[in-house]
């Protein structure tokens, strides 16, 4: 077995390969979005947030006359001591900010202990640690990410300046963002699940598709089997898709144009043999006769050669009808030339033969000159095929015509002699059908296939007063 053998691949491994491409591309698609959009939705959020801190410190001026509102009681969740004051929390889209005051040595300073009560201590000393652990440089006034216990935080730090601790400290504003990015997770969880499922069910769908495409497509590659082994039943399967319709036709035309081949071939090979073994037998006739001395020499010999003649003839006919086909069709070997010419040519050829019976040429050829871009030399053996079969059956006169007409070419060979019979007429162009005075059965057929391959037609009309055949080009 071939390695391109090796390497094809059934249908239904193809589609299904195609369907999980396409479900697995997307899947990648959504994925990629749907998390670019969760991150810039958490950066949107954490910029307006955070930010805000940054741009009241660097407004701290107008932060000092901020006090608490009379009559306003806040939420332990809701602000953060300043040296300044209480300072409100801004509430963003997903919950509040909290906030952490630490030193440069990254010790915390607030929360205390007389205020922890509002806070959860060991979140925020988790946070602490990891940002000592992580090195924040807290002087950047970035917002950083940082990972504690599973849980996601951004924050940014602030400088501030207090007077119950001494040196300069920082305030850490910071947002628990676990539960957007939780859900985040069990989104990617649910999309993954999803396309498991989509996987399965592509497998299904491929799986029912290449069956409902190869069935019929094993069908006929069964018909196409049948018919190299040189069965020509028709298929008489229905098919309802419209290019599988149409290859069931094709095979089906195709598959009578083989059987109809094939009995030709039949009759061919039939045929053949039997006009071979005619002159052959005679010669052996001829020969036995001379070898036991019952026939003259000179008689006997002069039926051989006769024979071997007609013999020879055959053969070149024959040989000739084999390849006509690839002659014809090669565009390169025509070239244009007057058909008056060619035919006048092919007449000069037989006029030897002529004048012996008594036969006269007679040419109607129109003044101008009729070109045909054609295989000369085929063209001129069909012509002369004609003009050699009509010498046979005419009387005295052959007139041959010759003029061009609304952009054909009509060329007629008539002969005045008794004319073909009604019963032979339909197939004097069939190979081997000899009919009354023929001599092989290969002559017309030779000139018919020539005509046609030069995209012509050949017709022919006979009665008592003689035969014409038309060729139109």
């Amino acid at each position: 077995m071939s390695s391109d053998v090796k390497r094809r691949i059934s249908i239904r491994t193809r589609i299904t390969l195609l369907m999980f491409g396409y479900i697995a591309a997307v899947f990648f698609v959504v994925l990629v979005v749907f998390n670019l959009l969760v991150q810039e939705y958490i950066k949107s959020i954490v910029n307006e947030q955070l930010k805000g801190f940054l741009q009241a410190a660097e407004y701290g001026s107008e932060l000092q006359g901020e006090t608490q509102p009379a009559g306003e009681q806040l939420q332990p969740d809701q602000f953060i001591i300043m040296p300044s004051g209480i300072r409100k929390l801004p509430r963003g889209p997903v919950g509040k900010t909290e906030a952490i005051i630490i030193s440069e040595n990254y010790e915390l300073i607030f929360p205390t202990l007389d205020n922890v009560m509002f806070f959860d201590i060991e979140e925020i000393v988790s946070l602490v640690t990891q940002l000592e652990a992580s090195q924040v440089d807290l002087t950047s006034k970035q917002i950083n990410q940082i990972k504690v216990s599973g849980r996601e935080f951004y924050l940014v730090a602030i400088p501030v300046e207090g007077a119950f601790f001494s040196g300069t400290g920082y305030m850490i504003p910071y947002i628990d963002m676990t539960t957007i990015t939780a859900f985040a997770g069990r989104i990617n969880t649910v999309l993954l699940v999803v396309t498991g499922l989509a996987f399965i069910f592509a497998a299904i769908v491929a799986a029912f598709l290449s069956g409902v495409i190869a069935k019929p497509i094993r069908e006929l590659t069964r018909f196409a089997g049948r018919i190299g082994r040189g069965d020509f039943t028709e298929s008489t399967v229905p098919y309802q898709e419209l290019e599988l319709a149409e290859l069931a036709d094709s095979m089906n035309t195709a598959a009578r144009q083989l059987e109809s081949f094939d009995r030709e071939q039949k009759t061919f090979f039939q045929n053949v043999s039997h006009e071979l073994r005619t002159p052959l037998q005679s010669i052996r006739c001829s020969a036995e006769g001379i070898e036991h001395g019952i026939l003259e020499q000179q008689s006997a010999s002069t039926v051989i050669i006769s024979e071997t003649d007609r013999l020879s003839e055959m053969v070149e006919d024959l040989l000739y009808l084999s390849r006509i086909d690839n002659l014809v069709r090669d565009d390169d070997l025509r070239t244009a030339c007057d058909l008056r010419e060619l035919l006048s040519n092919c007449a000069e050829r037989q006029n030897s033969v002529a004048e012996e019976k008594g036969v006269r040429f007679v040419f109607d050829f129109a003044m101008e000159p009729v070109t045909f871009n054609c295989s000369e030399k085929h063209l001129s053996r069909a012509f002369t095929n004609i003009i050699s079969n009509a010498i046979r059956y005419a009387r005295e006169v052959i007139t041959i015509s010759c003029r061009q007409q609304g952009g054909q070419i009509f060329i007629e060979i008539k002969d005045d002699g008794k004319g073909v019979a009604d019963k032979d007429l339909p197939f004097i162009f069939e190979r081997f059908y000899k009919g009354r005075g023929g001599k092989h059965g290969i002559g017309l057929a030779i000139v018919k296939t020539i005509i046609e391959q030069h995209q012509g037609r050949i017709s022919v009309k006979s009665d008592s007063s003689g035969t014409v055949l038309t060729v139109i080009l």
